[in-house]
């Protein structure tokens, strides 16, 4: 299915937000009445659909889901080790010594803080946006805006814990002090409510977008997340019209997107790739991310052996996440690739005959990694959500057998039919729930929060040096 392009007015919103950060009382006394504003900007739905489309774009960067989204989340969370030629920057992730000049943590800081700067734009501007356009119309655009700041702030809140919180446009001399983690939660729970309420549904919206199930899907796992999971409980009540698909392996190829599984995924599409993909800045990005290449291309990493341990025998997961060169790991193998015309064989499967990733991967047709995949990132799927509902249930003091349930449905589907779980007390479920999220969830950007959850990880990364050289309140 194709992804839907992010087009935006590119000229206008850049510099709105120069703008915004040069509050400079002489420049904006020179109004040039030949340029947009945003007094005059916000006046038709195709541009209202640019300032939403702009607030999705830091999603698609290096710093978020084209590289540094899932090197920090599968790093941290020990589901890889280093193999190959590793950059230092993915190293001191693996390590947990991740220190404030690190690449790819001040990528990451800066995206996300960059999209909710997008996403404050539309929002701050509501008054300014045209009455002729519908209220449903305004009300979606702006739903939009807030899942995605909601989502931008859930990424910053659980890596680093307190920081500056930003809702309005109003220029702070020296910058924001840090805000509490609870402060940033309830912004984030008041966003995802909002956005619930006013997105359409899966099916009503536009292909790609964020919807209403995205959201109740979201604030559900952030809820879980900060400890409310009663709260979870009845947010995840409310994601509906999904379901888990037949095969499992389906759910992370380009052919198969946007499935009746999805409640959101971030949209690559190599057929717009182009250009400079190393240097994503929110502004005409390539549309393709590093994932395939990094993970099975150049082999930088594999799944670690704790991760692989995991996997029970004949559990079909362990084939559909990784290759192999043989079938001693689970009695499962997947060997072949490029339209099974060829056999990884010692010495040809990276730097070592360990098992290399395959999800995510455009192995299985073709013979070799390109640096331009297109297969989107899902953020958010069905089994997720009936293993957070399993969770929700049961830490909320619910009933034992309607959480096995949940739990259950993720291990009878089709292509996994795995016996049921059947064992008994709060603490056998949850760990139950634990090895499952493991096996259906690996690389999928869930262990870390799951550790912190789990096992009460507290390691956070520190705020990077950009950030504490610009911002002298912190």
């Amino acid at each position: 299915m194709k992804k839907y392009k992010i087009i935006f007015m590119l000229a206008f919103i850049t510099g709105a937000f120069g703008l915004i950060a040069s509050c400079n009382e002489s420049d904006l006394e020179k109004t040039n009445p030949n340029q947009l504003s945003p007094e005059t900007f916000f006046q038709t739905s195709t541009q209202l659909a640019a300032a939403a489309n702009a607030v999705y774009a830091y999603l698609q960067d290096t710093g978020n889901y084209g590289r540094y989204q899932f090197y920090i989340n599968d790093n941290v969370s020990g589901e890889n080790y280093a193999a190959g030629n590793l950059e230092a920057d993915k190293v001191q992730m693996i390590n947990r010594d991740v220190d404030e000049a690190n690449n790819g943590n001040n990528q990451y800081w800066q995206q996300n803080y960059q999209g909710i700067g997008r996403a404050n734009f539309l929002i701050a501007n509501e008054a300014n946006i045209s009455s002729d356009l519908s209220a449903s119309e305004v009300q979606g655009r702006l739903g939009e805006a807030r899942f995605l700041r909601g989502f931008y702030y859930f990424n910053i809140v659980t890596k680093y814990g307190e920081a500056p919180l930003q809702t309005d446009l109003e220029f702070i001399p020296g910058g924001r002090s840090k805000s509490s983690v609870e402060a940033i939660y309830d912004n984030i729970v008041t966003d995802l409510q909002f956005a619930a309420a006013n997105l359409p549904a899966k099916g009503a919206q536009e292909v790609g977008r964020a919807t209403s199930g995205a959201a109740w899907g979201l604030l559900g796992k952030v809820l879980l997340q900060r400890g409310d999971a009663a709260g979870a409980k009845s947010a995840l009540a409310n994601v509906t019209g999904y379901t888990l698909i037949d095969d499992y392996r389906e759910n992370f190829t380009a052919e198969n997107e946007h499935n009746d599984e999805s409640l959101f995924e971030v949209n690559y599409d190599e057929s717009t790739g182009g250009g400079d993909s190393w240097n994503q800045n929110g502004l005409g990005n390539s549309e393709t991310t590093f994932r395939a290449m990094e993970y099975s291309g150049w082999y930088n990493v594999k799944p670690s052996q704790a991760l692989l341990d995991e996997y029970e025998d004949g559990d079909t997961r362990f084939a559909a996440n990784f290759y192999s060169i043989d079938d001693s790991n689970n009695g499962t193998m997947t060997n072949t690739y490029n339209n099974g015309t060829q056999t990884f064989v010692s010495g040809g499967i990276g730097p070592d005959d360990n098992p290399s990733w395959r999800k995510y991967q455009n192995l299985d047709n073709r013979g070799s990694e390109t640096t331009d995949s297109g297969i989107n990132a899902r953020v958010l799927r069905y089994a997720d959500v009936l293993l957070m509902k399993a969770e929700a249930e049961i830490r909320s003091g619910g009933t034992e057998s309607v959480a096995l349930g949940f739990l259950n449905e993720v291990r009878a589907r089709a292509s996994v039919s795995l016996p049921p779980v059947s064992v008994s007390g709060t603490q056998a479920i949850l760990d139950a729930i634990e090895h499952e999220r493991m096996v259906e969830l690996a690389g999928e950007q869930s262990r870390w929060l799951d550790l912190k959850r789990f096992h009460n990880d507290t390691y956070l990364l520190p705020i990077p040096n950009i950030e504490l050289q610009a911002n002298t309140n912190l």
